[in-house]
């Protein structure tokens, strides 16, 4: 009996030992997660783009062209789960970290992606900048057309930025091998939009600083 109780009190063996570093854990793993996460997007959205909001989930803007009409905007929930193998954990298979943190990041820009391209349909369905080919794909003229829709902007530098194409693998091979087949008439008319638009841009951009007489005079 005596033998027993001595047994019973001997020390025992406690799981999680190092529970106190898992704080630490999280927050070096969520701090390396965002990290990442902001390195990816800002291959999209450049970081001069990017504002913070500290507090509520939605704000009402209005744009310049937009005739003072406001719009509504909400945050938007990106999330990625992810689930390690029990035996990973047994086996002390370190490099499952670093394996999943890619798996949630590679989610959570699908999510952004998405949301990103929702946006601009929204938009631009909004403001009639939608070109439909009709169910006959991608033709060179849908691309004048395109081109006669977009406004181009002007950077911080002073320099035209030139409008971008986003496609999938398929289609972006279709849009290249079909403008490559147009002649030098097709090319030179191309031409003669983006000139015309970059000097729109530019004198937007001159009237938008004339109103602030210190930027106006640089």
């Amino acid at each position: 009996m005596g033998g027993a109780i001595k047994n019973m009190k001997e020390p025992r063996v406690i799981p999680f030992r190092l529970s106190s570093k898992l704080s630490e854990f999280d927050r070096a793993f969520n701090e390396d997660l965002a990290t990442k996460l902001q390195e990816q997007t800002r291959t999209i959205i450049s970081g001069e783009n990017a504002l913070g909001y500290s507090h509520g989930k939605k704000w009402r803007t209005r744009t310049a062209n937009s005739d003072g009409e406001a719009n509504d905007g909400e945050m938007k929930t990106h999330s990625s789960e992810v689930a390690i193998p029990f035996q990973e954990i047994v086996d002390n298979d370190l490099h499952s970290v670093s394996r999943y943190q890619n798996i949630m990041i590679s989610g959570m820009m699908q999510e952004f992606m998405s949301s990103f391209y929702q946006v601009i349909s929204d938009a631009s369905a909004k403001t009639g900048n939608v070109v439909d080919g009709k169910g006959e794909g991608f033709k060179a003229e849908l691309f004048v057309e395109v081109l006669e829709k977009i406004e181009f902007g002007v950077d911080q530098e002073g320099k035209v930025s030139m409008p971008q194409i986003h496609a999938g693998p398929e289609l972006a091979d279709k849009i290249f091998r079909e403008l490559s087949a147009q002649g030098p008439e097709f090319e030179e008319k191309v031409q003669k939009i983006i000139k015309r638009k970059s000097e729109e841009a530019l004198e937007r951009e001159e009237d938008r600083k004339s109103k602030f007489p210190k930027l106006g005079r640089e």
